[in-house]
């Protein structure tokens, strides 16, 4: 299916455990959809480009070498997916805090804010943004806050 044939485009910031799968399915059962996949960690992306996936599921590497370079493109280039998407998911790491008030307990949402702040800085317009990943309830309405 050519560039033009696409009945829209979706990113997922987030080439981990969560992001990766979730994109990779989207891709396959949706071919007129172009879903990237994009992260900040090179190795992460060089390693969905390669035969040596960065994560086991079964039938992901089957799955993935049908889909990548039709409808399907993992890199960096994140500002980029983030321009031409019209659905962007979320799915960063939210490890456990390691300091202040819920420290050992709670989510650290650092990595979400910055993803949500660097797609206000870069939207060429409306987005909807999609929480794919470990949140703790009501983790949009405190974003928009911000």
């Amino acid at each position: 299916m050519s560039e033009g044939k696409f009945k829209t485009s979706i990113c997922c910031i987030g080439a981990g455990y969560v992001g990766g799968p979730t994109m990779v399915t989207i891709a396959k059962f949706c071919p007129d959809i172009k879903v990237h996949v994009v992260d900040i960690n090179p190795k992460q992306i060089a390693r969905w480009n390669s035969d040596k996936l960065p994560i086991y599921e079964p039938g992901l590497d089957e799955a993935v070498k049908e889909v990548r370079g039709k409808n399907l493109f993992f890199s960096t280039k994140i500002d980029e997916a983030i321009c031409e998407c019209e659905i962007i998911f979320v799915s960063v790491n939210t490890p456990t805090k390691t300091y202040g008030v819920g420290a050992g307990r709670a989510a650290d949402l650092k990595n979400w804010e910055l993803a949500a702040r660097n797609i206000a800085k870069v939207a060429n317009g409306p987005k909807i943004i999609v929480e794919k990943s470990t949140l703790p309830v009501r983790t949009a309405h405190s974003t928009r806050k911000a």
